[in-house]
């Protein structure tokens, strides 16, 4: 017995050991679990991500706390940086620009068409017969001659005019706009008349002819069944003083033909608009005069003119990007030859007008 007792002393021993070591972790890990929210944790292994803080909606509205405006992701916006120089608006310049094609400088009532200048005729050509298209009484030779539909209008008023002032009825077109073989066919007859050299005095050479821009025409004497001159002397000359009027001009008048390099013709009339009939007539200029004249005027300096109360300024400009005045009414037309001609209208603005929101 007493061995025995002895044996089971050592296990008993043990396993009360292993009791009270069981009973002071399990006292120990509860305390630490207890103290840990209120501990730092400085371990590098164990970082805490930070929480985000609440995102108030209002922020959306205020400039400042958008992220591209942050200089920091936008280093250009930075005010220490050099920022690039803002686009002027139009208005705050005082004109807005038209962007104008290079085959725009062959179009438009301005366009010039002497020795030196060819003119193509465009494919688009906008032409329509006289004798349909007219509505006053006056007569063409033939109803198979055309002329630009833009100016059938003035042309008709031009002509009513002149039969209400003189009650002569025998002035008509005898010639309106030529394609490249019947200039020819013509330039041939005077060559057979008269030679080479004076011929290119009295008719040009195809694409040279003032005939194939649609807006040009020749008066003629139809009566009683027989075709004479126009010599623009005694009642016709009413066309000589009054054409202006209409937007028309003597194209190659006399005194200029050093200029021109065409003999007088008292007959021939070219379509330009107003306002710069009216100044070719008062300055007493030919076509070619008023074109150089013009060149001396740009945008900054315009060329300015009052006719019937109204103020034009005409200028010219190489520029294919046009630029164009503010509240003006304006018209851009090809000179032909390397640029284009601005006639704008300036128009007052009523500031006193106000404005209601």
């Amino acid at each position: 017995m007493r061995s025995r007792l002895r044996y089971w002393k050592y296990p008993i021993t043990i396993v009360l050991l292993l009791l009270i070591t069981a009973a002071f972790t399990l006292v120990y890990t509860l305390s630490e679990t207890a103290a840990a929210p209120y501990e730092q944790n400085n371990s590098p292994d164990n970082v805490i991500e930070e929480i985000p803080e609440p995102h108030d909606p209002a922020d959306d509205l205020d400039p400042l706390n958008d992220p591209e405006n942050d200089p920091e992701k936008n280093p250009e916006d930075d005010p220490g940086d050099e920022q690039e120089e803002p686009l002027l608006l139009p208005a705050e310049e005082g004109f807005i620009t038209m962007r104008m094609d290079a085959s725009d400088i062959h179009r438009g009532y301005l366009i010039l068409i002497n020795h030196d200048h060819e003119f193509s005729i465009p494919e688009d050509i906008d032409l329509v017969n006289i004798a349909e298209a007219k509505s006053s009484p006056y007569r063409v030779q033939s109803e198979s001659f055309r002329l630009s539909s833009s100016i059938i209008q003035p042309l008709d008023e031009m002509m009513d005019d002149f039969l209400a002032a003189t009650r002569m009825n025998s002035v008509a077109i005898i010639s309106a706009f030529r394609n490249y073989e019947n200039q020819q066919r013509i330039l041939n007859n005077y060559i057979a008349r008269m030679g080479r050299r004076e011929a290119l005095r009295w008719a040009s050479l195809p694409g040279h002819s003032e005939h194939h821009t649609g807006l040009a025409f020749d008066f003629g004497i139809l009566s009683g069944g027989s075709r004479s001159t126009f010599t623009g002397t005694g009642t016709t000359a009413w066309f000589r003083r009054n054409s202006y009027k209409y937007g028309f001009i003597l194209r190659y008048p006399p005194n200029k033909s050093n200029i021109t390099r065409t003999a007088h013709e008292p007959w021939h009339f070219r379509y330009v608009g107003l306002p710069h009939s009216y100044i070719m007539f008062q300055n007493n200029w030919c076509f070619e005069e008023y074109h150089e004249i013009l060149r001396n005027h740009s945008f900054q300096e315009p060329f300015e003119a009052e006719h019937e109360g109204i103020l034009y300024e005409i200028y010219f400009t190489s520029d294919a990007e046009v630029k164009l005045p503010l509240n003006s009414e304006f018209d851009i037309s090809g000179n032909n030859v390397d640029g284009f001609i601005v006639t704008a209208v300036r128009l007052e603005s009523d500031l006193s007008v106000e404005i209601e929101i």
